[in-house]
Formats: C-alpha cells, sequence, structure tokens
C-alpha cells in the first residue's frame, strides 16, 4: 500500500515538474512601449478657421494661429507615422470621420480619402520624427484650402 501511494505521489510530482518547466520556459513576455504624437494645425490664411464637431470644437485664428493636441498610447517598439493615421483627423474616434468639413472663413473646405491635401492621410501632413516612438504631425491650412473650397451648405 505504501510503495502504491509513493508511485501516485511520484507521478504527480513529475507530471508538476514537467508543467513548470514546459510553460515557464516557453512563454515569451509581450513588452508594450509608450507611443506619442503631437498635432499641430496652423492657420496661414488670412481668414478664421473652425471645426465644430460634438467632442471636438476649436478655432485657430487668422494669419499664424495654431491648434495643438497630443494622442498617447502603446503599441510596438518601433512605430511608422502611418500608424498614426488613427488618430486623425484630429482624434475623432466615436463619429463619422469622412468626409470631415471645417469652416474657413465663410466656406466650407471638405476633406476626403481622395483629396489632394486632406486632413485624413497622414501623408497630408509635415512628419518630424522627435524620438523612438514620438512624432509631431503639422498641418497647415493654406489660401489654396480657402480656393479649394466651397459655399456652405
Amino acid at each position: 500500500m505504501t510503495i502504491t501511494q509513493k508511485t501516485i505521489w511520484m507521478r504527480y510530482l513529475l507530471l508538476g515538474v514537467f508543467s513548470v518547466s514546459f510553460f515557464g520556459f516557453s512563454c515569451k513576455k509581450r513588452v508594450d512601449y509608450a507611443q506619442y504624437a503631437e498635432f499641430h494645425y496652423l492657420n496661414s490664411t488670412s481668414k478664421k478657421i473652425v471645426m465644430d464637431y460634438p467632442k471636438k470644437k476649436f478655432a485657430i485664428e487668422a494669419n499664424g494661429g495654431e491648434y495643438y493636441f497630443e494622442v498617447k498610447g502603446i503599441g510596438p517598439k518601433t512605430i511608422s507615422p502611418d500608424s498614426y493615421n488613427f488618430s486623425l483627423p484630429i482624434n475623432l474616434r466615436e463619429e463619422n470621420r469622412i468626409p470631415v468639413t471645417i469652416k474657413i472663413g465663410e466656406k466650407c473646405f471638405t476633406s476626403t480619402e481622395r483629396s489632394e491635401h486632406t486632413l485624413i492621410n497622414v501623408n497630408s501632413y509635415q512628419i518630424e520624427k522627435i524620438d523612438e516612438g514620438h512624432y509631431k504631425f503639422t498641418y497647415t491650412f493654406t489660401e489654396a484650402d480657402y480656393n479649394l473650397a466651397v459655399n456652405c451648405p
């Protein structure tokens, strides 16, 4: 009877040692890194710019005004500027993002995915890498944007 108990006990002990060694050494630890982006919107037009969405409202004064916000998150060790496209335009996550209409003076400037100069595509921004996982994106409204704008509905 004692030998049977010792045999069963040894089997459980071997199973435990095997499980610890198998699962303990086979798992890889996942590491997340801080991701940081700065979005700057500059107004080089002679008109005031107004963004009026339910969760994001701002105005940029004419001739050099600026609006700025930051996006912080976690992600992989290396990240490209294209990875920040989720934040555009101006972090409107819960709203219909496309098209985006901004009022420039008395006209409306509409950005779509196919627009030449658009708030929606990160490639329309001047991109500056500050550090690993830290980018600065600058979008400048120009008189050309005002000229492309149409009368507001």
